[in-house]
């Protein structure tokens, strides 16, 4: 089974570095708890769609 991030895309060759409930690299899941922009906008409150373009988080 290929394990790819959903965060940064990057293919993830060991499993010791994959976190399994956030489908994230262990590197990408450290820095997830933090606000995601996009469009300019900030998120922090749990959303998961950009307002403006209905992106994905």
């Amino acid at each position: 089974m290929t394990l790819v991030c959903t965060s940064c895309d990057e293919v993830v060759e060991d499993e010791a570095d994959w976190h399994d409930e956030s489908e994230l690299c262990n590197a990408c899941f450290e820095v997830s708890g933090g606000p995601m922009y996009c469009c300019g906008i900030m998120y922090d409150n749990g959303e998961d769609t950009c307002r403006s373009c209905g992106d994905p988080l």
